[in-house]
């Protein structure tokens, strides 16, 4: 029998290449070898835990737009490429839709590492048995924006600061919650993961090790993007600040103007156990939500 592969080419970031892992499991059911191309080699591992995919290959030079040689491409009895994300729809839904598979589930699934998953709960061991154990992203900060209706009305964009010309106090946030949970920081300093690309999968930094801590935590708190999306891949309830969401891609929003942007946990999982906060919330109401609801 003819040995049939086919080659997903992924576009975007670590949210989307995540999204994109999900396709395997469908294609298996057609293809003998399902292979993907990724542009970042910090989740090369992770994808490559997936034991509906064969092999997961990176390009030199890492970026959300991967590529590679036609002749490479020829190997392949199918080659599909991924193409950005309008976010009206769940993006797993999307990606089905261009890749032409029928199935309409919108839920994904990523597999950790079974060795660091053993070295997470050891060291969970050492931690307090009487508080529950939150995730918090550690750009947090750089990924909020605080506004009331009336602003985000207006419309009136500070830049880097957003419609209410503020960032929340992530700082406060974080040390309150501390008195009621134990925090584990996830995540690198600045602005975004992407830094990492040098980093070993076996490193406490890693994304390969940071997924496997966020499986064991009780919850993400950050904001939408990929350690979200990755936490919630790996079972993980996540509670997010709508505000990011709403400043970029809300209706009045600063890239684009969606009515209902199909962004975040919330929209991708039916069991319940993801929340997305109200984007007017105060600093305050949003420590509250979060003892709420967990």
């Amino acid at each position: 029998m003819k040995n049939t592969k086919v080659l997903v080419i992924t576009y975007g970031y670590f949210g989307d290449i995540a999204f994109a892992s999900s396709l395997a499991e469908f294609l298996k059911k057609e293809y003998d070898t399902v292979d993907y191309l990724i542009g970042f080699p910090q989740m090369r591992k992770l994808i490559n835990n997936n034991p509906f995919i064969n092999k997961v290959f990176v390009p030199p030079n890492p970026g959300p737009a991967p590529s590679t040689s036609v002749e490479f491409q020829l190997t392949y009895s199918k080659v599909i490429q991924l193409g950005p994300l309008s976010f009206t729809k769940p993006p797993v839904v999307e990606y089905k839709q261009q890749a032409g598979i029928k199935d309409k589930s919108p839920e994904y699934k990523l597999y950790t590492d079974p060795d660091l998953d053993s070295a997470v709960q050891t060291l969970f061991t050492d931690l307090p048995k009487n508080k529950k154990v939150i995730a918090v992203m550690n750009n947090w900060k750089e990924k909020t924006f605080t506004f009331t209706e009336e602003q985000y009305k207006a419309g009136i964009d500070v830049p880097n600061l957003g419609y209410g010309g503020a960032h929340r106090d992530t700082d406060k946030i974080i040390s309150v919650l501390s008195d009621y949970f134990t925090i584990l920081t996830v995540g690198v300093d600045g602005s975004n993961q992407h830094q990492t690309v040098n980093t070993d999968d076996y490193d406490s930094k890693s994304i390969l090790f940071e997924t496997s801590i966020m499986k064991y935590c009780n919850a993400f708190v950050g904001a939408e993007g990929g350690l979200c999306n990755l936490a919630a891949g790996v079972g993980t309830s996540t509670i997010i600040t709508g505000d990011f969401i709403h400043q970029l891609y809300g209706w009045n929003g600063v890239i684009k103007k969606i009515n209902e942007p199909k962004l975040g946990p919330e929209n991708y999982f039916k069991e319940g156990k993801h929340k997305t906060l109200d984007p007017y919330l105060s600093d305050e109401q949003v420590v509250e939500q979060i003892k709420l609801l967990l």
